[in-house]
């Protein structure tokens, strides 16, 4: 059983997501993986208009999760249309990855593979500011 990402990372983690263009699946289709409207969640995440209510919450957050950990496809039938389906065997997004990060105060080089669709990580910025989960 999952466990639901707390609000404020939720918040962070999701807005990170619709706004890159290559995340793999549309706003659309993420939107209604998550069965919520995609105006809803562009309010809630993106320009911050609604409060994150409970159920749309535990909603994004399983959505993200089974989207991050390759359990869903975007898949295209004989019409072109794009959907969503579920796989039989997960198959995460891994690319190579380089980054900085710090510990005790020191910046350090990180390099690796990592989910491609993991925006859990937090960018140099945020760690040197200190910003911790909530």
């Amino acid at each position: 059983m999952r466990t639901v990402i707390s609000r404020v990372e939720l918040l962070r983690v999701i807005k990170k997501f619709l706004q890159d263009d290559r995340r793999g699946i549309s706003q659309k289709l993420f939107a209604e993986l998550a069965g919520v409207s995609v105006g809803h969640l562009l309010d809630v995440f993106i320009k911050g208009e609604h409060p994150l209510s409970e159920w749309v919450q535990r909603r994004v957050s399983k959505a993200y999760q089974h989207f991050r950990d390759g359990e869903v496809a975007v898949m295209l039938d004989k019409g072109q249309h794009k959907f969503v389906q579920y796989r039989r065997q997960p198959k995460p997004r891994m690319a190579r990855s380089m980054g900085l990060e710090v510990e005790n105060g020191v910046i350090k080089l990180r390099v690796g593979v990592k989910n491609r669709v993991d925006y859990e990580e937090r960018n140099i910025d945020e760690q040197l500011r200190g910003k911790h989960n909530g």
